[in-house]
């Protein structure tokens, strides 16, 4: 039986991933923050094997995940599949975002390997999949998908918010982004306040 994750583990690595993204460090925020959607998910989908339940688990948060990466400007429902396609051509399937953060972040991460920039644009400050903002990065290739800072920071919350993770203990504050600091161990487990915060951010 495979040993479970440490509280203090949880811990650890949230605040070692927060501090990557504070320096900009996208890509060690990522590979922090990954084995813990892992260990959450594993939590929330017990009978399920690693790949199916790290889609799953980004699935159910992908509601946080778009509407903080695209500043609120829309929602998507948890739960749905969004598919990604190659450019125009919606017949060219690619995946879900989470088969993304699977393949080429979490393996990536399991293997001592670098995620492949050719497939993901980690520099951007919004924005998230194929859809980004104007003068916020370089055009972006076909197959390659964006995983901006907000949508880092967005995986990292979806973590601290998950009611999986609520012993967790958090001292001290967050930055979201410049626009808001809010008490971290409010956060623990309490995705109700995070999405109420955030929808006040970007009504104004």
């Amino acid at each position: 039986m495979a040993k479970k994750t440490s509280r203090q583990a949880i811990e650890k690595g949230i605040r070692r991933a927060i501090q990557f993204l504070a320096e900009g460090d996208l890509e060690d925020a990522l590979f922090y923050i990954a084995p813990l959607i892992d260990v959450t998910a594993k939590e929330r989908y017990k009978n399920q094997g690693v790949g199916k339940r790290i889609k799953e688990f980004l699935r159910d948060e992908q509601d946080l995940i778009y509407y903080l990466s695209m500043q609120g400007l829309y929602s998507v429902p948890s739960g749905v599949t969004i598919m990604m396609v190659r450019n125009d051509d919606v017949t060219e399937k690619l995946g879900e975002l989470g088969d993304f953060i699977y393949k080429n972040v979490r393996c990536a991460r399991m293997h001592d390997a670098e995620i492949d920039y050719e497939l993901i644009d980690l520099s951007r400050n919004f924005g998230v999949f194929r859809e980004g903002f104007e003068n916020d990065g370089e055009p972006l290739q076909p197959g390659q998908i964006i995983v901006s800072k907000a949508t880092v920071l967005s995986l990292i919350l979806s973590v601290i918010c998950a009611p999986e993770n609520k012993r967790i203990k958090l001292p001290g504050t967050m930055d979201l982004l410049g626009i808001l600091k809010l008490n971290q161990q409010d956060l623990v487990g309490n995705k109700t306040l995070l999405m109420s915060n955030l929808q006040q951010i970007f009504k104004k």
